[in-house]
């Protein structure tokens, strides 16, 4: 009969030796040494150096490029107002040219009563303003003025009895395209940016009633109701000025002789 003392020996022996001694020397060996675990830790700051570094070069160089765009639209944008203006001037020179040739008065009252209506000079005078905008924080397109929005309020203030429109300073004749080109509205193939300012020159106590009775009316009541597009209509204060369509050319031309 073995002792109790000789039995809790082995449950002791058992205990201690569960583990193989193979298993025990790994578990030894398990533990990272200092120096390795400096080294990892090295490492790793390292990349993370290296990846804020390039982070940050890659901000920089966006942000570089974007004001190098920056720069050129407004270069470009001079430029063009600047031609703009040159092509004015030439188009009054030779307008004054033009006028010297023709010695008939009623030719010349003609032509003096048609270039106001066809947007060929400049003209001034009393009106309306009306402002237009897309909804404000607008999830799709459903919430945006469209080309066909400002087409049909262009020809609701002809309809009441508007004598020359302008959109954004843009002068609008029977010859001016409104159109979409890309996200953009053009207005004579210049693009516009919200908000819209329409100006109209005529008589502001009759235009705002006459437009109301408009099919143009009707739609941006239904479109302002509906998606939340911004619409209003004021009288402007003092005389309105609207600029020539700078595109208005002479196309042609027919010299006639007096018998």
């Amino acid at each position: 009969m073995s002792r109790p003392d000789q039995s809790m020996s082995l449950l002791t022996d058992v205990q201690e030796n569960a583990l193989e001694p193979e298993y025990r020397s790994a578990g030894a060996r398990g533990k990272t040494s200092p120096l390795v675990m400096g080294a990892t830790l090295a490492l790793l700051a390292a990349l993370i150096a290296v990846a804020v570094i390039s982070t940050t070069r890659s901000s920089e160089e966006v942000d570089r490029e974007r004001q190098e765009l920056l720069e050129r639209i407004t270069a470009t944008s001079e430029r063009m107002e600047a031609q703009e203006a040159e092509a004015a001037e030439l188009e009054t020179e030779i307008r004054e040219l033009g006028a010297a040739q023709v010695n008939d008065p009623s030719l010349t009252a003609a032509r003096n009563a048609l270039e106001p209506v066809v947007g060929a000079v400049p003209v001034t005078g009393p009106g309306i303003i009306v402002e237009a905008n897309d909804a404000p924080d607008t999830p799709d397109t459903e919430g945006m003025v469209f080309d066909s929005d400002l087409s049909r309020l262009v020809n609701g203030l002809r309809q009441a009895g508007a004598e020359a429109i302008a959109i954004n300073g843009r002068r609008i004749t029977a010859l001016t395209p409104i159109r979409t080109a890309g996200s953009a509205i053009t207005v004579d193939y210049v693009s516009l940016a919200p908000p819209y300012r329409v100006e109209a020159i005529g008589n502001p106590a009759t235009m705002p009633a006459r437009f109301a009775r408009t099919g143009a009316a009707a739609w941006w009541k239904y479109i302002s109701d509906n998606f939340g597009i911004e619409f209003s209509m004021r009288e402007a204060d003092g005389q309105l000025s609207l600029a020539a369509d700078p595109s208005m050319q002479l196309r042609t031309a027919q010299k006639t002789t007096g018998e």
